[in-house]
C-alpha cells in the first residue's frame, strides 16, 4: 500500500537538497555491492544509447549496406524488446530478477560480439534483435529490482547518482568513440562497447548475491 514520503511531518521542516542528496549518497555506501550492481547492469542501456551513434556508420562503412539495411536493424531491435516484455517477466518471477538481469545482460554481449566478427547483413539483424532483448530485459528487470531493493523515501534520491552516472558514461564513451572514428571504423568502436560490456557482466555476477541478501535483510537494516 502506497504511503506518502515526500510529505514532512507536521511540525518538521522539508530536507535540504545537501541533505537529500546526503541521504542517497549514505544509502549507497552502506551497500557497496548492491550499488555496484545496479551500476553494473545500467551499462547495456548505455552500450545501446552509444550504439545509436555508430549504427549508421557501422552499416555504411563496414556493411556497405544501404539505409534500408539500417531500418531493417531498427525494427529487429524494436522486435527484441517486445519479445522481452513477452517473455522476461515471466522468467524473472520464475528464476528471479538477478538471474533475468545477467540472462539479458549476456545477450547484449552475444550481440556486439556478432556485430564485431561477423560484417553480413542477415547477422546483423540477428545482433539487432538480440541487442533490443537483451536492453529491454535488463532495463525493465533492473527498474523492477531497484523498487523492490530500494526503500521509497531515498528512490528519488538514489536514482539521482545513477542518472548523473549514465550521462557522464554515456557522454565519456560517445566522446571516446568520435575519436576512434577518426582514425578507425566502427567495428572498432563496438569492441570497445563490447569491452565495456563484458566488464559490467562481470561486476555484475560478482555482486549478484548482495541483491538477495538486501531484500531478505530487515527493513532499515544495512547487508553487511
Amino acid at each position: 500500500p502506497y504511503e506518502a514520503t515526500h510529505v514532512p511531518a507536521a511540525g518538521s521542516a522539508p530536507a535540504g537538497l545537501w541533505s537529500a542528496m546526503a541521504d542517497g549518497w549514505r544509502w549507497l555506501c552502506e551497500r557497496p555491492a548492491l550499488s555496484l550492481f545496479f551500476a553494473c547492469t545500467l551499462v547495456p542501456f548505455i552500450v545501446v544509447m552509444v550504439g545509436n551513434y555508430l549504427f549508421p556508420i557501422y552499416v555504411s562503412d563496414v556493411l556497405h549496406a544501404s539505409a534500408r539495411v539500417f531500418g531493417g536493424g531498427e525494427i529487429a531491435f524494436a522486435v527484441g524488446a517486445m519479445l522481452a516484455g513477452a517473455f522476461m517477466p515471466q522468467f524473472a518471477t520464475q528464476r528471479g530478477a538477478d538471474r533475468a538481469i545477467l540472462v539479458a545482460h549476456a545477450a547484449c554481449i552475444l550481440a556486439v560480439l556478432a556485430i564485431v566478427a561477423i560484417h553480413a547483413e542477415v547477422p546483423y539483424y540477428v545482433a539487432a534483435l538480440c541487442f533490443g532483448f537483451g536492453n529491454a530485459g535488463t532495463r525493465v528487470a533492473r527498474s523492477a529490482l531497484m523498487f523492490l531493493a530500494v526503500p521509497n523515501q531515498v528512490m528519488g534520491r538514489v536514482g539521482l547518482f545513477f542518472s548523473v552516472y549514465d550521462r557522464v558514461l554515456r557522454t565519456v564513451l560517445t566522446y571516446a568513440m568520435t575519436l576512434l572514428l577518426a582514425g578507425a571504423s566502427a567495428s572498432v568502436g563496438f569492441a570497445v562497447l563490447l569491452v565495456v560490456l563484458m566488464a559490467a557482466f562481470v561486476g555484475a555476477a560478482l555482486t549478484r548475491k548482495s541483491v538477495s541478501s538486501v531484500l531478505l535483510a530487515p527493513a532499515g537494516s544495512a547487508p553487511a
